[in-house]
């Protein structure tokens, strides 16, 4: 069962997912004695669907089928391991109170190296310029496919071998929402981008990190993180997908630099996530940008990008377990055997 719940009151969202009862967020955080991810460990995924690999100089795309896998590889994209959504899900949907949809979607990791030491602060520049250009590449890709209304994109640098998460979801998620109602708003009111505005404000002041030809890196005003800082293209844009090739390579320089500097200056664990417009036909549309987070519970990185979060265990779980332990509790309080 993978389904999307949402709150009595608010419009809070939470997928559910039944059907792998032992995670829960401690133990996604234990690192597997052998790395599925690592070069040399191909088998224990599921064949990838884009491998990058280096030949005479030039990349090459591959893909892996179930009796070979691809060796000397630089990137690879293979369905997620412990996926957040399906496409198998039941189309069932229950009324409010209890509102819930299916948790239908795609959901990729983009292994950014095939070297477990490497992390996303460490990697080269041309590898980050690589990646970006297969993060691209799948998120222009999944647009495509039916019944995904939104493409979350975001890495926790904690989290062991150094990975993207490519997450599709049925809507648009709240704080996108959030994010594009109040630029619609204030465009309508002033003609000019409230994100293009922040960047001017912001471009030589006290917040200012770097500033390149094409990208600004600053921490925000009011920042909902410790060591919070945002990178944005300084002129407007509305999609990732719509960024070109210089441009691309700059922003692989400016995100290395920032989380190689983000390493040596507070040495803690980092979410970094993408905010993009929605490919599909909507006019709610915002200003792209990556965000670099600290301190997020350990799987909840998707809420950072989305409002959305993930629970691995269903609360009617939750409460049976609760209920037979809170028994015998009370018992025993009451000294009744």
């Amino acid at each position: 069962m993978f389904e999307i719940r949402k709150d009595y009151f608010r419009d809070s969202l939470c997928i559910i997912n039944d059907e792998d009862l032992k995670l829960d967020y401690q133990q996604e955080g234990v690192c597997e004695e052998v790395c599925p991810y690592c070069a040399g460990n191909e088998h224990l995924t599921q064949p990838a669907e884009l491998v990058l690999v280096q030949s005479q100089g030039t990349l090459v795309k591959k893909s892996e089928t179930d009796e070979e896998r691809v060796k000397n590889w630089s990137i690879r994209v293979i369905p997620s391991r412990k996926p957040f959504v399906t496409t198998s899900s039941e189309l069932n949907f229950t009324d409010y109170p209890l509102y819930s949809e299916p948790a239908f979607g795609y959901h990729y990791e983009v292994v950014a190296t095939p070297n477990h030491k490497e992390t996303l602060s460490t990697i080269s520049v041309e590898q980050w310029a690589n990646l970006l250009r297969v993060i691209q590449d799948r998120v222009r890709w999944l647009y495509n496919k039916k019944g995904v209304g939104y493409v979350t994109v975001y890495a926790e640098q904690a989290k062991g071998h150094a990975r993207f998460n490519i997450v599709t979801l049925p809507t648009l998620p709240p704080i996108v929402e959030q994010e594009a109602n109040a630029f619609q708003n204030a465009y309508r009111e002033t003609a000019i981008c409230p994100m293009c505005n922040v960047v001017a404000v912001e471009t030589g002041g006290p917040r200012q990190i770097h500033l390149s030809e094409h990208y600004i890196i600053f921490t925000p005003w009011a920042p909902s993180s410790l060591y919070e800082f945002w990178i944005f293209p300084r002129r407007h844009q509305t999609s990732f997908l719509r960024v070109g090739q210089k441009e691309l390579d700059n922003l692989a320089l400016t995100i290395r630099a920032a989380l190689g500097a983000f390493d040596k200056a507070f040495n803690t664990p980092y979410t970094i996530v993408l905010h993009s417009s929605s490919e599909k036909k909507t006019s709610k549309q915002l200003h792209w940008h990556f965000e670099v987070h600290t301190n997020i519970p350990i799987g909840n990185a998707l809420h950072v990008g989305t409002g959305i979060y993930y629970n691995p265990t269903p609360p009617e779980k939750v409460a049976s377990r609760l209920s037979s332990a809170f028994k015998k509790e009370y018992a025993a309080l009451l000294g009744v055997s």
